[in-house]
């Protein structure tokens, strides 16, 4: 079994849910259909978007899990749970219902045409991060091999985050 770190999130309502917190818990009740097993989710976090934009906040978190699946065979079944949600791929960085990015996969460094994993620039972010210690305070960045607390203490004041109750 590979063991992996996903991020999820959105900002927009998918059509059909009452609301983006109910679309986000329907993408990862559908995750045991595709292979994704053991699901442990970190605490719901909204947050600013990155880059700044007039966009809504985000809603987001990260979550461990197992799967047989491969990389490639992984991304395909999350875009595949994406589009379910109702996503349509627009622009980088686009608002959007759901985002499923693979964050780490058994610690291994993949760089493919379409995915790069490590997620690049999973270092870079608060959404990312703080979700992620939650989960794993023992995360070591396979590339920057810093744990995840220097990760943390080295992002850029600017990235709003807080912790959602409930």
């Amino acid at each position: 079994m590979n063991k992996i770190l996903v991020g999820i999130g959105g900002n927009l309502i998918p059509e059909g849910y009452s609301s983006l917190q109910d679309g986000l818990d329907a993408a990862i009740e559908m995750l045991e259909k595709y292979g994704i097993r053991e699901v442990h989710c970190s605490s719901w976090y909204e947050t600013s978007p990155v880059p700044k934009s007039d966009q809504p906040l985000f809603r987001n978190a990260v979550f461990s899990a197992v799967t047989d699946a491969n990389p490639l065979q992984l991304l395909e079944r999350l875009n595949d749970i994406e589009a379910r949600i109702g996503r349509v791929r627009t622009t980088r960085n686009a608002a959007r219902v759901l985002d499923l990015d693979i964050l780490d996969f058994n610690a291994q460094l993949v760089d493919l045409e379409n995915l790069t994993i490590p997620h690049p620039r999973m270092h870079l972010r608060a959404f990312v991060l703080i979700p992620l210690q939650e989960i794993r305070a023992d995360y070591i960045h396979p590339v920057t091999k810093k744990p995840i607390i220097s990760l943390i203490n080295d992002l850029p004041d600017e990235q709003e985050i807080s912790r959602l109750l409930g």
